[in-house]
């Protein structure tokens, strides 16, 4: 497979993600398409150098990516299997939570828990 349809799988892996996916899930779900790990770790470098996508970091579980054009969310990550979700909408009254004379800039929201399929397994 050519250089830039391996990119193209890549990237179209991404979109169709539940949450965000390190290079080890993304290459996980590629597996038959020919696509190897070291082509999907230049394939997202190259995705953030070009602001396709996006790295996401949570709570030390290593670097995730994700497409740049999603919009604002938070994440819901599973303690057993260590697979990302993304949550969409916003807690409300953050504001009230910062002390004053602070300036709130951004916030980022983690829910810990046990997904379904984990859940359903026990």
């Amino acid at each position: 497979m050519e250089r830039a349809k391996q990119q193209l799988t890549v990237l179209r892996a991404l979109a169709e993600a539940d949450g965000p996916l390190s290079a080890r899930e993304l290459w996980s779900r590629l597996s038959g398409t020919g696509v190897g790990l070291a082509t999907v770790y230049r394939a997202l470098q190259r995705g953030v150098e070009e602001g396709m996508l996006e790295s996401v970091e949570l709570l030390g579980g290593g670097v995730r990516y994700e497409p740049k054009d999603r919009e604002h969310h938070h994440y819901f990550l599973c303690s057993t299997c260590d697979h990302a979700f993304d949550l969409y909408g916003c807690v409300d009254g953050l504001e009230s939570l910062v002390p004053d004379g602070f300036q709130l800039t951004g916030h980022e929201v983690v829910l810990l828990g046990t997904c379904d399929a984990c859940g359903n397994a026990a």
